[in-house]
């Protein structure tokens, strides 16, 4: 299975290398990844290409190992695109079709499915914007993994926008993908 990772800037992007390394191990999955320049604030690009073994893509308009194009190459070629984490900005921009960097470009460009693992603030979470947004995503057919309960960076105050366990994640792509013939 080939997944596109999709990192922006939320906190929890500091996790992410070992996620890849369960996406890896666990299914067997060759992953790509691209990032939106805040995700950088939180992760290496160094380290995530360490833990991928591709060169990561930050904008549109790099050329890597010779794809001129490389958000529409990986785009097209992925069985499966995964927003992890997906923050309220880039889960608003992909309901609004709104093309402003390398990831977003990425969303609107895909065919394949796409998932969404929410991480952000428990009032972001519940904001009737985000909410509606999340809701249009869901009826255009792309997927959300819901946010659990947890705690913020910020004072430590329990918060309902916490990003998903690694193992929620993975047990949510083997369902999709025992469900729909279309991911490899």
């Amino acid at each position: 299975m080939k997944i596109l990772l999709c990192v922006t800037g939320a906190v929890s992007s500091f996790v992410i290398p070992s996620h890849v390394l369960h996406l890896r191990t666990k299914l067997n999955a060759d992953v790509n990844i691209m990032t939106t320049r805040s995700a950088l604030k939180f992760v290496s690009k160094y380290t995530l290409e360490l833990h991928s073994g591709h060169p990561v893509i930050t904008d549109a308009y790099e050329e890597v190992n010779h794809l001129l194009v490389p958000h529409i190459r990986l785009t097209n070629e992925a069985d499966l695109i995964l927003v992890m984490p997906a923050t309220a900005n880039i889960i608003s921009k992909a309901a609004t079709g709104i093309c402003d960097d390398v990831v977003s470009t990425a969303l609107v460009a895909a065919t394949c499915p796409v998932v969404f693992v929410p991480s952000m603030n428990g009032n972001m979470w519940n904001n009737q914007s985000i909410q509606f947004n999340v809701d249009l995503l869901k009826r255009r057919g792309l997927y959300i993994v819901d946010p659990v309960e947890g705690f913020e960076i910020d004072g430590l105050q329990k918060t309902s926008g916490v990003m998903a366990s690694i193992q929620t994640v993975i047990d949510y792509i083997r369902q999709l993908k025992s469900e729909n013939k279309t991911i490899l």
